[in-house]
């Protein structure tokens, strides 16, 4: 235990990176650069485990992610991360740990700190050996492995043949309990794989406070303070809605908006947290960036864990009086998590490519249904699994405008600005496709060579042909699997001996220590206001007022929204306002699948609030397609969602914009 006193001060624990290739300097600058406990960093996104699994398939000696190592290496983060006792944890070591934990031991007994310091390695989250079996035992035998959030889905239903050769990689997401057996062991250094983001700050706050396993408000609070600095810089302004005005001053409107500062978790004993950074870093924390970072990728109001479940409507986010930088969330409630845990299992899916042509000028959307129409008379959809021909921005005739506007036909009135250059009236038509074979693709990419003469006016492309080269893509499926197949197995070096050291075994959880889990609560609200109470309107963007952040999780998209403090009284217009059936509006053709013409089965949304935040969190199902390694989308992560709908006008009461800049 880090703190042995009655009354424990919480624990400090910093954030290097919240994705790979993050903040190469964070683990030095957090170590130097004031007062730190431990420093946890995530690598690993959905995304991460197939790729670290096809680099496997010519050196198996890899699977890990190289971020660690550089960072390690920044300056003298090895000497200051040993010599002060900083406790390091993360997630890089994906399909390979020990490979990763073997490569920085080699780091250190370079620098002559081997033998000055504890290393561990966590495994167990690795099952592809147990689920191959599983699916390839078609006769009634195996283990069902459901969908992780489409009832009636199963992973078994996907390789019905008993065809598994092409599954790559099936990971468990593991939780604190390998990491907290590693801490309790005097580990100072600690490499896991697949565990789940926010893992390694429970496990901290566990070793530290002495928590139960089973206190679940205060590891239900760890949960959300490992979650809200799990991304980095996303807590300190990266990725903010606010940006424009969080951190200007009238003598630099840049001021403070480079280089962010990473935050630091004050984690208490009661779960309780205080967001903040080291002091003189740039960027901020604020009530809002700590708010943004919350609804962000979460699924509804009960955050599963294989160790807890949170409770989220009740949170609580707040300044701290008369502190800069430090704001304290709370609130937070617990409960026993499900038997089961979140199952990824990659495949190869085929073969993708892409082309982008660019239309310029007048007519982009007839030169848009020109090409296309071209493109698939010489196209057989059946040898394809996927083909996406989208257009991305109306060019010159979807500016901002103020009175021009010019009519083009019967019924037909366009808006425009005079455009200034090219670059201010040029849209851009994507190509996607995705096939078994790499023919299939290659084929479809000379039609560009074949066609482009006979193409719209003003076709054009970049000369960089790369993206339209075949290469395989990944399937993924999100399932479940049952915590009891999930064994781990904590593996300790013995400092300053030649022999491996030892092993310790971990027992999954206590099933009398878990509740199965029956889906989230989804509502609207019950007690909505008439649109008389808020009195006059004016029809505005909506992020004029309300701010958001959005997030994926496989197929799915997150989007949370919000109002500041100061704006607390547009809270009972916010949430009257955003039903699900008004989430739909807003999302406009977005809300449908691609090939549903006819607008007819809309994706899934489901909702919830926190008043206490005064936030409304949906979930869109399904609008990601097949999640981040195979999507046609432009922007497979869903980060864009919530801009996208911020920017949709809405009739917001006049009394919520007075002070504002409307345009």
């Amino acid at each position: 235990m880090g703190d042995t006193t009655s009354t424990r001060r919480p624990i400090r624990i910093g954030n290097s990176s919240g994705a790979i290739g993050d903040g190469p300097d964070q683990l030095y600058r957090l170590a130097t650069e004031g007062p730190i406990d431990a420093i946890f960093s995530d690598y690993l996104a959905e995304v991460n485990i197939p790729w670290r699994a096809l680099e496997m398939i010519d050196n198996p000696e890899l699977g890990y992610e190289q971020s660690p190592l550089i960072q390690l290496q920044w300056e003298n983060a090895a000497e200051e991360i040993v010599n002060r006792g900083i406790k390091w944890v993360h997630d890089g070591g994906a399909l390979n740990p020990r490979g990763l934990y073997e490569e920085i031991k080699k780091i250190l007994d370079a620098k002559g700190l081997l033998g000055q310091t504890k290393l561990a390695w966590v495994e167990g989250d690795n099952v592809l050996d147990t689920v191959k079996p599983n699916l390839a035992d078609i006769h009634g035998a195996a283990k069902i492995y459901s969908h992780l959030d489409i009832p009636g889905q199963t992973l078994n239903d996907a390789f019905k043949d008993g065809d598994v050769g092409q599954i790559l990689s099936a990971n468990a997401y593991v939780g604190l309990r390998g990491i907290l057996a590693a801490l309790e062991d005097g580990a100072q250094i600690i490499v896991c794989g697949r565990v789940c983001d926010a893992s390694p700050v429970m496990a901290l706050g566990a070793w530290w406070h002495g928590w139960s396993l089973t206190d679940w408000d205060q590891l239900a609070g760890s949960l959300v303070a490992g979650h809200i600095t799990e991304c980095g810089p996303y807590t300190t302004g990266g990725n903010f809605c606010g940006f424009c005005n969080l951190f200007s001053d009238p003598g630099s409107p840049e001021a403070k908006f480079y280089d962010l500062g990473y935050p630091i978790v004050e984690l208490a004993d009661d779960g309780s947290c205080i967001i903040t950074q080291h002091p003189g870093s740039n960027g901020g924390v604020t009530v809002d960036t700590v708010t943004a970072q919350l609804v962000y990728e979460i699924q509804g109001p009960k955050y599963l864990n294989p160790d807890v479940v949170a409770n989220l409507e009740n949170v609580r986010v707040e300044t701290m009086p008369g502190e800069k930088n430090k704001v304290r969330v709370w609130g937070i409630t617990g409960s026993p998590p499900p038997p089961t845990t979140k199952l990824a299992v990659c495949s190869l899916g085929g073969y993708q490519a892409e082309m982008t042509l660019f239309a310029v000028g007048l007519n982009i959307k007839e030169k848009y249904e020109s090409w296309k129409m071209q493109v698939m008379r010489k196209t057989d959809p059946s040898k394809f699994s996927k083909i996406a021909i989208d257009l991305y921005g109306y060019g010159f005739h979807s500016l901002p405008t103020s009175e021009t506007s010019v009519n083009t036909g019967p019924g037909s009135q366009l808006r425009y600005n005079d455009p200034q250059s090219q670059k201010d009236c040029t849209a851009m038509i994507r190509h996607f496709v995705q096939a078994p074979t790499k023919d299939v693709i290659s084929d479809f990419m000379n039609l560009f060579l074949t066609m482009g003469m006979a193409g719209y006016p003003g076709l054009c492309r970049s000369l960089d042909f790369r993206d339209g080269v075949p290469k395989p893509f990944i399937k993924y499926f999100p399932a479940i699997i049952s915590q009891q197949d999930v064994t781990m197995r904590v593996h300790l070096d013995n400092v300053g001996k030649s022999d491996e050291g030892r092993t310790i075994d971990i027992s999954p959880i206590q099933e009398e220590h878990t509740e199965l889990f029956n889906g989230q609560r989804s509502y609207d609200p019950d007690d909505k206001l008439s649109w008389a109470n808020f009195g006059p309107t004016r029809r505005v963007p909506f992020g004029t007022l309300v701010l958001a952040r959005s997030g994926d999780k496989g197929g799915n998209a997150n989007v949370g929204f919000w109002v500041r403090n100061a704006d607390y009284e547009a809270w009972p217009w916010l949430r009257s306002l955003l039903t699900i059936e008004k989430l739909r509006e807003l999302l406009g053709k977005d809300a449908y699948p691609p090939h549903d013409q006819f607008q007819s089965r809309p994706y899934q949304i489901t909702r919830f609030e926190m008043p206490h935040i005064h936030a409304v969190h949906f979930v869109i199902l399904g609008i990601l397609e097949d999640g981040v390694s195979s999507s046609s989308l432009v922007d497979p992560l869903g980060k864009s969602v919530g801009e996208y709908l911020r920017a949709r006008e809405v009739d917001v009461p006049l009394k919520f914009l007075l002070g504002r800049e409307l345009g």
